[in-house]
């Protein structure tokens, strides 16, 4: 009885908390932009990509911006396959293009962050536009993404959804809204005013700002976290304005992991970061997790005892209720409702997901382009090939 009313009143603050996360997605369209072109570095680091590098760079050469105001600087990390190559096809082509080549690696500098603050030296913008190599932007991406930076603004964080080809691919439809819902929670917190989430895949900021920061800071060894750990920097040092590019223009689109290895390595890459966030997040989390591990523990219980009370009923019909609720917002703030036909199917499995992952995040191992790193310890290796 205890752990009912718990739950019960875990899922009350669970629904609040939805309502008033919602109420960032009706700032998003109220944010201010700007129609100048300011100096664009765009930089993605490449670990043997050589079979999305070269789609990568093609539409970065499309980009609908004035030549002479943009860079793109492609970083080789220790690539071992075609990866340099392409590159150095693309930078002996077109002046736009650099070639920037890492071939170790160093104690206590996580390979992505290395790269990435080796390309940001050697970069002019006074925008820095960030991508993976896998990601696909469209022809507008740079010009959207920039026209945010008003010049009280300092960083903009953007969606990268996944590319998902007809309704026969019903997994990646799963993947995709479970993917949705973390550019949810970046949107809208965003829109509030407090960011609490972003991916690399798509992200911008000022040269200054990253300078101001100190880079990498605290976070500089962690194996991840290039993204939100570097918001997670930006956001408490409390003077830096950050918005959300929710025109649809400012999309990254980005293939969903064609394996469930990498799907796994690459969720519990994310789980990993729990305790790296400041106290008030973690603490949220670990609410969050609770209510998930409680709703989890008490639909097996109920299933297998075939003992279904109206409580239990009730609390799945907050919960659900209150996800359609946002995820159908965020879904048409982002421009990105493909997805929300197995909305039931994923809000039904989620709490399991969570206290799976939020798990074995903490306490397994996780893979990086190809180099097996515990996730509780990230200890920086040197690599001698």
């Amino acid at each position: 009885m205890m752990i009912d009313t718990i739950l019960l009143i875990l899922t009350i603050g669970f629904v609040l908390t939805i309502l008033f996360f919602y109420r960032g997605f009706l700032r998003l369209n109220r944010q201010k932009r700007t129609a100048s072109k300011p100096a664009v570095s765009v930089i993605v680091c490449a670990h043997n990509e050589e079979k999305n590098l070269p789609d990568c760079l093609k539409r970065l050469a499309r980009q609908n911006y004035p030549d002479e105001k943009i860079e793109f600087i492609i970083v080789n990390d220790r690539s071992t396959d075609r990866t340099p190559q392409i590159i150095h096809q693309y930078a002996s082509k077109d002046r736009r293009f650099k070639a920037v080549t890492i071939n170790d690696r160093i104690p206590d500098f996580a390979p992505k962050k290395r790269a990435i603050h080796t390309a940001l030296q050697q970069a002019r913008g006074e925008i820095i536009l960030l991508t993976d190599a896998d990601g696909r932007p469209g022809y507008r991406w740079v010009e959207t993404m920039v026209s945010y930076f008003t010049d009280d603004t300092h960083m903009v964080i953007g969606y990268a959804p996944y590319r998902i080809k007809p309704a026969r691919h019903f997994v990646k439809r799963l993947l995709a809204l479970e993917y949705l819902s973390h550019a949810a929670i970046a949107a809208a917190s965003t829109g509030l005013g407090w960011p609490l989430t972003c991916v690399g895949t798509n992200m911008a900021y000022r040269k200054t700002l990253y300078e101001e920061i100190g880079g990498f800071g605290p976070y500089k060894a962690h194996l991840s976290g290039d993204d939100d750990l570097f918001l997670t920097l930006v956001r408490e040092a409390g003077k830096y304005k950050i918005k959300y590019a929710n025109d649809a223009h400012a999309h990254v689109f980005n293939n969903p992991p064609r394996l469930w290895s990498k799907f796994l390595h690459q969720r519990l890459r994310y789980a990993s970061k729990g305790f790296d966030y400041p106290a008030k997040v973690t603490i949220g989390l670990i609410l969050y997790y609770l209510f998930n591990l409680l709703l989890a523990g008490k639909t097996v219980y109920s299933l297998s005892t075939f003992s279904i009370s109206g409580g239990f009923l009730l609390i799945w019909t907050l919960k659900m209720g209150g996800e359609f609720l946002f995820m159908n917002k965020a879904a048409r703030t982002l421009k990105d409702l493909r997805s929300l036909v197995v909305f039931p199917i994923v809000s039904f499995l989620h709490p399991f997901y969570v206290v799976l992952f939020g798990a074995l995040g903490q306490l397994g191992y996780f893979q990086w382009a190809e180099n097996k790193i515990e996730a509780a310890v990230q200890k920086p290796v040197t690599n001698k090939d």
